[in-house]
């Protein structure tokens, strides 16, 4: 398999970047409604095919559980875990991040990200860059400034970078 995590803020381009990819044979993965986070991402592997996406992943549980509501729904020892299990699976981590006024403007519609977005940006930022400061021992970690690459760079980039 060639797994491809896509990770980074609302309205860094992940969507964008997605759909790309999809154009180009890719497969979203979408996680069960499971509770047990665990599970649900040690299940989804089964799904998993040589161009699988996912759109976030347990790596955004980790960010977002901690910054948001000081509560992460994995344990630390489970998020190693989990990426032992993803590194098996030939995974590659794309985390996509831009300045916050850009991030802002992006996402005008959305009151709620947009709240998100005002009020914890610097939490987040920081928090994605220590979790994936540890990702990067077991899985490939390439992070794309999606202010300075427009979508079709970002989309080529990821494309050479991954082999996807």
């Amino acid at each position: 398999g060639n797994m491809l995590i896509v990770e980074g803020l609302d309205g860094s381009g992940k969507t964008t970047l997605i759909n790309n990819l999809l154009n180009h044979g890719g497969q979203l993965l979408k996680p069960s409604n499971i509770d047990n986070s665990l599970q649900k991402y040690q299940l989804l592997l089964n799904k998993s095919s040589d161009k699988s996406i996912m759109d976030r992943s347990f790596i955004s549980e980790m960010v977002y559980g901690k910054v948001l509501t000081n509560r992460t729904k994995l344990t630390e020892q489970e998020y190693y875990e989990l990426l032992s299990l993803y590194s098996k699976y030939n995974s590659n981590i794309v985390y996509l991040y831009a300045p916050k006024s850009i991030l802002l403007k992006r996402r005008n519609n959305d009151l709620k990200d947009k709240f998100v977005l005002s009020k914890y940006y610097e939490e987040l930022l920081n928090e994605f860059q220590k979790r994936l400061d540890q990702a990067n021992n077991f899985l490939p970690v390439f992070k794309i400034n999606t202010y300075e690459n427009n979508q079709q760079e970002a989309t080529l980039k990821v494309k050479k970078l991954t082999k996807f």
